[in-house]
């Protein structure tokens, strides 16, 4: 009998990803992993990773670490293969962050084994003009100031390379640490051209504020901008009315983002019209504004545009109808939903634009542009939330402040909270040992006593009048632990007017910690008495630290506590704060909860320690504990929201501004205010009532093949605007856009299984080109690639699997759209093999679209004959893959359909190299 001369056999073609054949660890699932050589690892890690971001089984500590790791071991065995990767990562891949750290680190691990090649790998990757200053300060973020000569010629060739007068202008600004004349000098970059020699010397100095400094008549792009941001609004306008304003813009370097700060005011249909033939293919807030996170922390909005960071959004949209009276009108929607982690579809980087200050009764601020969403209370006749712009925001306007942020982090416990609360406040940090200030009576003083004690430190005490001294020392030459507990958390060293947290993810018992050990030191508990006889109360806290006034408000905030930040300006001598003498020059800044349901809140949630605090305390809860919630001061509505008046709105300049936009609200939280998100360029198109011949010149650019591929816009992008188009005339372009995308998948002859993984994993987001969750890009490929196929079963996967019918005729977004609205992410567990053990038949080829984290079953490969082709394509880049290497058994990666090219190839038995 024959057992290998058989008509079925096929030659068995290797693919560039190479799988150990027996399982040598486990997935995060604890099912069977199948470990892979190095620069497999690298890739499918490499493709996926956004720099300093946590995932679903990873801490971004944990997977950056492993990043490293990975690019040092491969640099000292494979340094050129690492170069051609590098490369291809930034340029096909379009991974921006992760080719940096890769070049970096590869870099370093060349130069400290004495090996060259590094100058290379770090100029292939700096492919933008503001990337040589991000290699530096990466650089000297992580290794110091001592740059080594590769990596500085490196830098040089690029920046020599990409460094000209429109770069300038789009990229040089003093909100960055690391300039073009910083680049220009720590790199010794050297010109290539005359002009580029003027252009280096105007940098350096503009960078040092020369007085006196013109603009050289050579450099006629700066001088054509200086001449149009010179130029009055009314001319702008007149200009984009007879269509010459593009062409002038283009001539000065200018960007369709920098419009508005020329007008000073909001887009129009006019402006759009003159600008739309100059714009890209696809197309806020003002740098500095923190925004809320969901480990507990906040972030800059220009650091989570950066690094692609999750927010904290709400899972519903809100009924913001416009209000109508009479009969047959509906019931409002009186809930707002929950706050959740929630990634943004995009990530905008909006240039320098005016931008105003929003002053808000709390203390609060914020800046924004002019075209700025916010959700308000409506201002007269029946209560309801209505969107508008900061352009149209008054005095007197109310806007939502979230009530139900309970996200926290995990690090730190109540009792090393208030250690550090107290130390804030009463401690001494800037010594060698540390020290504490109080009353030998008092709780807090008994609580450092046995604090120190537990942590094997000696108390030394030294009376001062009614307050007294408390030194921790330790043994002679080791380190003190609880100096070692403050640098842990980041406040050793730390003077008064700078004190504070860092921006980590603190857990709520830690922060209920730190927020009773500053109240009990630098806090007060008042107990007052109207003119009516009413009983009422506050509790303050007072600091010289702005960012810890802010820490605490926010902290308070997220715990459902209302507050007001106010600051008062203090001579030179002793002034009286929040019942305490406080000597200095910097101005107070008193953080107080007044409200009779906030106090009732805190109330149940600190733990102080001074008698007589934690006594008065008691009392105001006792004495306002009939109060009730004010309903969010509308009637009716969701009580998870209070609300913030607006008390000026001031202009502020111009700044550069940056937003993020998010799914289903359009709300997130910025500075401890529920702001609007961004809008795609579509609906602005829409809103300012582009004309329909405009639109239908978008609509062609939108949809022709060939700037598809020029834009190099990945396919999650184009699901992200249909999804934000409020207009169906754009429908059919983002369709023809979404197939263009996907036009690299081939067309399979036989029978297809598609698995598409959907358990809770694979909800994590996705943090690159408008995806969504994990699924999202899965379901994509998955439904692309059925569409490609002669005959295609699509299965949605988790512990068990659910076909997905498809539709002959039907397009792909339509396909996504039923696919989300239909109820195919499953969402549990992870039950590859059994699924491919069920839904198996007789197919030609089976794939799987999925994060490898199998949670039981063993090998999916093992579950179907080793005649048929396995194609998984990984969508995480964890260690671990969830299937056996070896013949007819491949593993992909990344977020283009390139990759599926090689599966014609594969089965025609053609082994398969790197996509490089």
């Amino acid at each position: 009998m024959a057992k290998f001369n058989i008509g079925a056999s096929r030659a068995a073609a290797q693919g560039p990803i190479r799988t150990d054949s027996t399982p040598t660890g486990a997935t995060h699932e604890g099912g069977p992993g199948f470990a892979r050589e190095p620069k497999a690892e690298l890739f499918l890690l490499a493709v996926a990773n956004m720099v300093g971001e946590n995932t679903f089984y990873e801490t971004a500590g944990r997977r950056d670490s492993r990043f490293s790791a990975l690019v040092r071991q491969v640099a000292l065995t494979d340094l050129e293969w690492l170069t051609g990767f590098a490369t291809w990562l930034r340029g096909e891949a379009n991974m921006r962050s992760a080719a940096l750290v890769l070049a970096a680190e590869a870099a370093k691990a060349s130069v400290d084994a004495g090996q060259t090649g590094s100058r290379a790998i770090v100029d292939a990757v700096l492919q933008r003009a503001d990337e040589p200053g991000e290699m530096l300060s990466y650089w000297i973020g992580h290794y110091g100031k001592k740059i080594p000569k590769p990596v500085k010629r490196g830098v040089a060739d690029a920046a020599a390379r990409l460094y000209n007068e429109k770069s300038y202008l789009k990229w040089d600004s003093d909100s960055r640490g690391v300039r073009f004349a910083d680049v220009i000098q720590l790199a010794h970059v050297d010109p290539r051209t005359e002009w580029q020699s003027t252009l280096f010397k105007y940098a350096i100095e503009a960078r040092l504020s020369v007085d006196g400094l013109e603009l050289p008549a050579r450099l006629k792009t700066l001088c054509a901008n200086a001449d149009l941001r010179g130029t009055d609004a009314a001319t702008i306008n007149r200009w984009a009315r007879e269509g010459l304003l593009a062409d002038k813009l283009a001539f000065a370097g200018m960007t369709w983002e920098a419009v508005p700060s020329l007008v000073n005011g909001p887009w129009t249909r006019e402006l759009w019209e003159s600008i739309i033939p100059s714009m890209g293919y696809m197309a806020c807030l003002a740098e500095g504004t923190p925004i809320w996170l969901a480990d507990g922390s906040t972030a800059p909005i220009e650091e989570v545009v950066a690094r692609r960071l999750p927010v904290l959004s709400y899972d519903k949209a809100w009924d913001t109808r416009p209000v109508k009276y009479g009969a047959n009108q509906g019931a409002r929607d009186h809930s707002v939903g929950d706050l959740v982690p929630t990634m943004p579809s995009a990530w905008l980087d909006t240039g320098v634009r005016p931008v105003a200050t929003i002053r808000f009764a709390s203390g609060r601020t914020v800046e924004a542009t002019y075209d700025h969403r916010w959700v308000r209370q409506r201002r007269g006749g029946r209560q309801a939330w209505e969107w508008t712009v900061t352009g149209d925001l008054q005095a007197g306007d109310r806007v939502p402040v979230p009530l139900t942020a309970n996200y926290f982090g995990d690090e730190g416990d109540a009792w090393d909270g208030y250690f550090v609360g107290a130390m804030l406040g009463d401690g001494g940090m800037t010594g060698v040992t540390p020290e504490f200030h109080g009353d030998p009576e008092d709780g807090a003083t008994a609580f450092m006593r046995e604090y120190a004690t537990k942590h094997g430190c000696e108390v030394a005490e030294y009376a001062n009048g009614r307050i007294v001294r408390m030194r921790f020392p330790f043994k002679q030459w080791k380190r003190n632990p609880l100096a070692e507990v403050l640098r842990t958390y980041e406040v050793w060293g730390k003077r008064c007017e700078v004190k504070a947290l860092p921006s980590r993810p603190f857990s709520r018992e830690f922060w209920i910690g730190v927020l009773s050990g500053l109240i009990d030191t630098d806090g007060c508990v008042r107990e007052r008495v109207n003119p009516k006889g009413t009983r009422h109360g506050s509790i303050e806290y007072a600091t010289v630290s702005r960012v810890l006034a802010v820490q605490v408000s926010d902290a308070l905030l997220r715990l459902g506590v209302t507050n007001t930040v106010r600051t008062r300006a203090v001579r030179l001598g002793t002034s009286m704060v929040a019942g305490r003498a406080i000597q200095g020059r910097h101005p107070i800044h008193i953080v107080e909860v007044s409200r009779a349901t906030a106090i009732g809140r805190l109330a149940t949630l600190l733990d102080l320690r001074i008698s007589y605090k934690a006594a008065a305390l008691k009392r105001i809860a006792n004495t306002i504990g009939h109060v009730k919630a004010a309903s969010s001061e509308m009637h009716g509505y969701d009580e998870r929201v209070a609300l913030d008046r607006v008390v000026s709105i001031e202009d502020a300049g111009k700044a550069r501004t940056y937003c993020v936009t998010v799914h289903t609200s359009s709300l997130f939280v910025a500075n401890g205010l529920v702001t609007g998100n961004c809008l795609r360029n579509l609906r602005n198109f829409d809103q300012a009532g582009v004309s329909d011949e405009v639109a239908a010149e978008v609509a062609a650019r939108l949809m022709d093949p060939e700037q598809v591929a020029k834009s190099r816009q990945l396919p999650m992008r184009y699901l992200s605007a249909y999804r934000a188009a409020p207009s169906l005339r754009w429908a059919h372009a983002l369709e023809k856009a979404l197939d263009a995308a996907v036009s690299n998948i081939p067309a399979l002859p036989g029978r297809t299984l598609i698995l598409i993984d959907t358990s809770g994993s694979m909800h994590a987001g996705f943090s690159k080109d408008g995806t969504l969750m994990r699924w999202d890009a899965a379901t994509i490929f998955g439904l692309a690639l059925a569409r490609r196929c002669a005959h295609a079963e699509v299965i949605s996967y988790s512990n068990s699997g659910l076909p997905f019918p498809l539709r002959s005729g039907e397009s792909l977004l339509k396909s996504l759209e039923r696919w989300k609205s239909g109820g195919f992410f499953i969402g549990g567990g992870t039950n590859t093999a059994g699924t491919v053990r069920a839904t198996f038949d007789r197919h030609d080829r089976v794939v799987i679209l999925t994060d490898e984290q199998n949670s039981w079953g063993g090998d999916p490969g093992s579950a179907m004959p080793q005649q048929v082709p396995l194609y998984t394509w990984n969508l995480a880049g964890y260690q671990h893959g969830h299937a056996a290497g070896g013949p007819n058994r491949h593993t992909f990666g990344g977020l283009s359909d390139r990759a599926f090219a090689m599966i014609p190839l594969l089965e025609r038995g053609e082994d398969c190299d790197w996509p490089f």
